[in-house]
């Protein structure tokens, strides 16, 4: 259950690889969805009884969600979960919150007393703290429902989702960046995020990333965690699959990432019931790290007993077994790629350009270096998304499980392709690591400087 807005047990620990997983259950038997973490207390939204008074109900029958806070002990829930709102805020279904920097609490809510059984449409409500009335976030698409907000740690930038009409899709992802007037007018985030399914329950991370919850992609089963980063020009790159691990068979949303992206929270009903999930990644270590190895490509080729041959009759001709030739006495030459090539220079006639005789063969192997190749970008800038690859082709006899990413600015990463945002200029020690499949004792790592303009 997201919503009726925009879509429709015991603790269990499983582990997969590198992360372990949990389920939680702060609300006991009730839902919950939607977690947020801040000052040491877990935030979500709850459709347990939370008031021995006046009740209210959705179409289903069911409570009514609200906020409630619960305090964190070893990152678990402690104690009992308490309404945000004291008593709670009597008709109204609210399914998620937001701090901004100043702890003004953002509420995605609908009143379901006054407009019927499915209530009016879902609208962002703000509140300057528990105790005040709230003032309906403004500028928003009219005649919609808007909601899941998440306003990054720094509050520059808004993120919610709506069913506005005009979208890519069923319901789309929006953005609102701060001014000196307040919050701009929504952006819609594109066909490269927003599909013709659903995109909603995003949360803007301290690194940049913005995650959310897809069900309209190639490879989503039912809705899936993905994230995506926003460029200085306001594009936003090619969504990443969050972990496999992380990502069921069945509906996972409402993620909420610590700033060393080491654990976090989730919302799944993989188990049957929406229910908030713990999950914590554990990084394998590489203590023998292997600088990264430069490869030449281009040389310098000469051959002295040609020297004899390089005059007014006689010229050099070098071929370099890449389709490519030169003439002269000594030549500069750049290969594409690596490979084994079989170089010959030849004596022609100056006059005639007829090749009088072979005077040299050589073969040259370009060969990956032994050890994990990082492929690094030829140019790094702050606050622009950037994408490293790794391999493993210099280790023929290795199967790697996975590849563990460190890019020495708090960000780790998992797979192959790896994303991240360098925030600030300067000298980056970056390190990727990976594990023989067969054979947890074997790993290998690289690891090199970047520099970040």
């Amino acid at each position: 259950m997201l919503s009726s807005m925009l879509l429709s047990s015991a603790f269990t620990t499983s582990f997969a690889q590198d992360i372990e997983i949990e389920r939680i259950s702060p609300a006991g038997k009730a839902s919950a969805i939607c977690p947020v973490v801040l000052d040491s207390t877990l935030y979500f939204a709850s459709n347990q009884k939370y008031s021995l008074g006046k009740t209210y109900f959705d179409q289903r029958g069911q409570h009514l969600f609200q906020i409630f806070g619960v305090k964190l002990k070893n990152r678990r829930p402690s104690g009992r979960p308490r309404p945000f709102f004291g008593g709670g805020r009597n008709g109204f279904n609210m399914v998620s919150v937001t701090f901004d920097p100043q702890n003004v609490a953002y509420v995605s809510q609908n009143d379901m007393e006054t407009v019927g059984l499915r209530g009016a449409p879902m609208d962002i409500q703000i509140y300057q703290d528990a105790n005040s009335e709230p003032m309906k976030m403004t500028g928003l698409p009219e005649k919609c429902s808007n909601g899941m907000a998440s306003i990054s740690p720094d509050g520059s930038l808004l993120v919610f989702a709506s069913d506005a009409i005009g979208g890519e899709g069923r319901v789309d992802l929006y953005y609102c960046t701060r001014t000196s007037f307040g919050w701009s007018d929504p952006v819609n985030m594109g066909p490269k995020v927003n599909t013709p399914g659903i995109e909603t329950a995003p949360y803007v991370h301290s690194s940049g990333k913005i995650f959310f919850s897809s069900n309209g992609r190639d490879d989503s089963q039912g809705l899936d965690i993905y994230y995506t980063f926003r460029a200085d020009d306001g594009s936003f790159t090619e969504p990443q699959k969050f972990d496999d691990a992380l990502n069921s068979m069945r509906d996972d949303y409402g993620a909420w990432y610590s700033d060393d992206e080491k654990w976090g929270f989730l919302t799944s009903n993989r188990q049957g019931t929406d229910d908030i999930y713990y999950f914590h990644r554990t990084f394998p270590t590489f203590e023998n790290a292997d600088s990264l190895e430069t490869v030449t490509f281009c040389y310098t080729l000469y051959e002295a007993s040609a020297e004899n041959y390089d005059t007014t009759e006689f010229v050099c001709k070098w071929a370099f077994g890449d389709g490519q030739s030169a003439i002269g006495l000594e030549v500069d030459h750049c290969f594409a790629d690596f490979g084994t090539y079989d170089i010959e220079l030849s004596i022609l006639d100056k006059t005639s350009g007829e090749e009088m005789f072979s005077l040299a063969q050589y073969q040259l192997e370009i060969t990956k270096p032994q050890q994990v190749g990082i492929t690094v970008p030829k140019r790094i800038k702050a606050g622009e998304p950037v994408t490293f690859k790794a391999d493993t082709e210099g280790l023929p006899d290795f199967r790697p499980r996975q590849f563990y990413w460190d890019f020495g600015n708090g960000d780790k990463v998992k797979g192959q392709n790896a994303t991240t945002v360098f925030n600030k200029r300067g000298t980056y020690k970056i390190q990727c690591g990976t594990i023989d499949a067969r054979n947890e004792n074997e790993r290998r790592a690289t690891w090199t400087t970047v520099i970040v303009e």
